[in-house]
């Protein structure tokens, strides 16, 4: 019976799992790699997006090859093939976005590489900055974190503070706890840039009134992004806080401490 994987449907850590199982990385490009290559392409062309479901099988199964380990070229081909999903054939609806979200999920598997992918991608005016494509560039941030590229890190945290998309705001926090592994000063100066903006938020909701438009819309805000920010922080910190005033007062005793 042929193995039908899909990202999304079928868990990406079992995906892992079964490409460390593999064989040692081949001295030879693959051929099969390069086949698949040249399918998903035939999909991404499709004007009629009739072929979408056979792409994202394409990229499960290109994505376990990577895993598995293959020769330099096919992962430089690999990666190529997943940024022409975003930039080649018909752009599909907003709502049709599948194809996408599951180069992306790749992609965010692919290190400095993938991560310059997503970030062109979320740049790019074919995704603008508009309420029907929030959810996608939801997913290229939260891919993006997930590549742990640490050059990154400024440009999601600006995102985090800046971006006014109160969702966009969220996934961007989300993304950056992705970097609990790096380095404690890379992970005290994410820190310090989520409760900056996390503080702004909070004194502004307690101030809460019956005319207080700014208050309501920053507890508005607070409930788009709190919970994945608190999960980001908890990550990075080792500590688990649910409301501002806590982290920052965790924080102003720590911060010059060993985290």
């Amino acid at each position: 019976m042929r193995r039908m994987l899909l990202i999304g449907t079928f868990p990406l850590f079992a995906l892992m799992a079964m490409a460390t199982a593999q064989d040692p990385a081949p001295k030879e490009p693959d051929k099969e790699v390069a086949e698949k290559i040249a399918t998903l392409k035939e999909c991404v062309l499709d004007r009629k997006m009739a072929r979408d479901d056979e792409g994202r099988r394409l990229i499960d199964e290109l994505l376990l090859k990577l895993q598995a380990g293959v020769h330099p070229k096919d992962a430089t081909a690999i990666c190529k093939a997943l940024e022409d999903v975003f930039t080649k054939g018909k752009l599909r609806p907003p709502d049709q976005t599948s194809l996408y979200v599951a180069a992306a999920a790749a992609l965010g598997y692919c290190g400095e590489d993938g991560a310059k992918v997503l970030k062109k991608a979320y740049d790019s005016k074919r995704f603008p900055d508009k309420k029907e494509w929030v959810p996608l560039r939801e997913q290229l941030l939260k891919y993006l974190g997930r590549t742990k590229d640490e050059s990154m890190v400024k440009f999601l945290c600006n995102e985090a503070r800046r971006q006014p998309e109160a969702a966009l705001q969220a996934a961007a926090g989300e993304a950056l706890g992705n970097f609990e592994e790096s380095k404690e000063e890379i992970r005290k100066e994410i820190v310090g840039e989520l409760l900056i903006r996390y503080g702004e938020l909070a004194e502004l909701a307690s101030q809460m009134g019956s005319s207080n438009i700014e208050a309501q819309n920053a507890q508005d805000r607070l409930a788009t992004l709190s919970d994945k920010w608190n999960t980001a922080l908890a990550k990075l910190t080792r500590q688990n806080f649910t409301a501002f005033r806590d982290w920052q007062a965790w924080y102003n005793k720590n911060r010059t401490q060993p985290w």
